[in-house]
């Protein structure tokens, strides 16, 4: 999480010696190559799992936005920068076009081409702080309504996940229902302005940010009530965001990452330290046993 400088300056502080530069990069060189082992022994546990969870955050790597990527479930993080934010960081990372569990992820398009076979739980507490900008800012009642019903969907769940039990069949039908109809009777106002003068790409017309949200809702309903029927599935994606966070913490504290290659030693090296730390491994005696080769996580 800390700069070079401030690194050199806390082992002088420590020891009485300041490493230079040059050896500090030598050093997260070679820790960066010895866990590539361990890495894709992360990535096949992700692939394995039944649900996983997925997010990006912008990142600044030579002066030019990139992005940063993350895979997690409950004990396994991996983590990878890539120029884009879709399809092509997805393949690279090569973990989604090979998983078949439920993927929790905030909507970006990419995670529905066809080419992929995971099955999709979009992370409802993002639609909920939708759902109340729209309440806000464009007087909708049906975005008021949606916000509601999720919410008290959420409260019945859990109460019968609470228990060992499911919510019962008939409970999911009628929140099914309710759910068709707050959109059915809240076309006319979220269409209300859709078409905007401005036209998008390709000359299409441009929606406004209610249409857009009630289209989502329509066109992924599996996605979004996901959590009704299946005990697994959480109602939001607060894994992958958690461990995403501290990426923004190191930008905060050392600004931003002068190469590409810092930063791919950075998205191995946390998502390495997140896994230790999700499993309660000792990370200090972790990271030595990976320099010395005597690491293993069976």
């Amino acid at each position: 999480m800390l700069p070079l400088a401030r690194i050199g300056q806390l082992f002088a502080d420590l020891t009485g010696h300041r490493p230079s530069e040059a050896t500090l990069l030598a050093h997260l060189q070679s820790m960066h190559t010895k866990l590539i082992p361990h890495e894709q022994f992360i990535r096949g546990q992700l692939l394995a799992a039944p649900v996983g969870h997925a997010d990006e955050t912008g990142v600044q790597v030579e002066g030019k936005r990139q992005w940063l990527h993350t895979v997690s479930t409950a004990k396994w993080t991996y983590q990878a920068v890539h120029y884009h934010r879709g399809t092509k960081a997805f393949d690279a990372m090569g973990i989604l076009p090979n998983y078949r569990g439920i993927l929790v992820h905030d909507c970006n398009m990419p995670y529905f081409k066809d080419i992929y076979n995971f099955r999709h739980a979009l992370c409802v507490a993002h639609l909920l702080r939708e759902c109340q900008g729209i309440t806000e800012y464009d007087k909708h009642r049906w975005s008021t309504r949606m916000r509601r019903l999720l919410q008290t969907s959420w409260r019945l769940v859990k109460l019968a996940r609470a228990t060992g039990g499911e919510l019962p069949l008939d409970k999911i039908r009628r929140i099914e229902k309710r759910y068709d109809s707050i959109l059915d009777d809240g076309e006319p106002e979220w269409l209300t302005g859709r078409i905007h003068q401005k036209t998008g790409p390709r000359g299409r017309k441009s929606k406004s940010k209610a249409a857009n949200l009630a289209e989502r809702f329509r066109l992924h309903k599996t996605a979004v009530l996901r959590f009704l029927r299946d005990p697994r599935v959480p109602f939001d994606n607060n894994q992958a965001e958690r461990d995403i966070r501290m990426t923004k913490v190191k930008q905060k504290i050392s600004g931003t990452f002068r190469t590409l290659q810092g930063a791919e030693q950075f998205a191995r090296v946390r998502g390495f330290i997140s896994t230790l730390r999700k499993q309660n491994l000792p990370i200090l005696h972790s990271l030595i046993a990976v320099l010395r080769c005597e690491f293993s996580f069976q």
